[in-house]
């Protein structure tokens, strides 16, 4: 049994720890696909764990990250698919996980600023680099891709989630951040792509594959600061995957994931360092009437 594991059954694994503790003890050749957001740098905090992502340096976020991926795509199924839904951060005022602007409504999840030295700050407000400069987007996603690629694995596209209803910011100099990137990565130059179910009608009335922006209102969730529209997730788990295809959730977060692989057949492995976030996840399997092991 891997550490922290609090949930098992014949189609569903559950874990409660920092996910790079337990990538030496995940099945080799299993893992079909990972469909993932991990928490953003400054600007969400969950825990007041110290190994919770998006808490440590810029530096040190991007070769977690890295880490994550690199390990990931190489104990994976040949042709597996890795899709990173990611935004950049600013440098500068706002960026701190202490800060008001990036406080969620109600009590359970307000930022309380433990990661403020580890992110340079000065302040409780204003994270510091010695070379990125104040309101420069710090290009976190661009900074994981690139060292991806040159360390050998594909990455195939950069796929962009267009919101109609962008948060509104306060700010007069810029435009709004009104997207997401998805980092599309494969292991293969051959990978598992059912392209029937990634196309869309064009104006001839038959199926063709589509631009790489996507246009999906994001969905608000209670308890949770993830506004990752579901048909979506679901769009890129159809096509990367099969029934019964082993899908892994590396940040289980609202369990969106989780539940789609109940939807749809496929076995699932999660894991997460809050453990509010995995109590929810085992809420989840007990109201699937197929699932009814009690949790370990």
């Amino acid at each position: 049994m891997i550490t922290g594991e609090v949930y098992s059954d014949n189609r569903i694994r559950l874990f409660h720890n920092d996910v790079l503790k337990i990538l030496d003890d995940l099945p080799e050749n299993e893992i079909q696909a990972v469909v993932t957001s991990p928490t953003y740098w400054g600007k969400r905090q969950f825990t007041d764990d110290q190994n919770e992502f998006g808490c440590e340096s810029l530096e040190n976020y991007v070769e977690r990250n890295v880490l994550l991926y690199s390990t990931l795509l190489s104990k994976m199924k040949q042709g597996g698919s890795i899709f990173v839904v990611i935004q950049d951060s600013y440098m500068g005022s706002g960026v701190s996980r202490s800060h008001h602007n990036h406080w969620i409504s109600g009590d359970d999840y307000k930022r309380n600023g433990i990661d403020s030295s580890r992110q340079g700050n000065t302040s409780s407000v204003t994270a510091r680099h010695k070379k990125i400069k104040n309101k420069s987007l710090c290009g976190v996603p661009y900074r994981i891709a690139l060292k991806l690629v040159d360390m050998g694995f594909v990455w195939r596209q950069q796929i962009i989630w267009q919101k109609p209803n962008p948060m509104p910011e306060n700010v007069q100099d810029r435009a709004w951040q009104s997207v997401e990137y998805i980092l599309h990565f494969t292991n293969h130059g051959k990978y598992k792509f059912n392209k029937e179910l990634f196309s869309v009608s064009g104006a001839n009335g038959k199926l063709r594959l589509p631009s790489q922006v996507l246009v999906s209102a994001s969905e608000p969730k209670p308890g949770h600061s993830a506004t990752f529209p579901k048909k979506v997730v679901e769009r890129l788990l159809l096509t990367v995957t099969d029934e019964n295809d082993v899908v892994f959730e590396p940040f289980l977060g609202s369990g969106t994931m989780l539940e789609l692989a109940i939807k749809h057949n496929r076995k699932f492995i999660g894991c997460d360092i809050c453990k509010d976030f995995l109590v929810h996840a085992i809420d989840i399997i007990k109201k699937d009437s197929v699932h009814l092991s009690v949790p370990a």
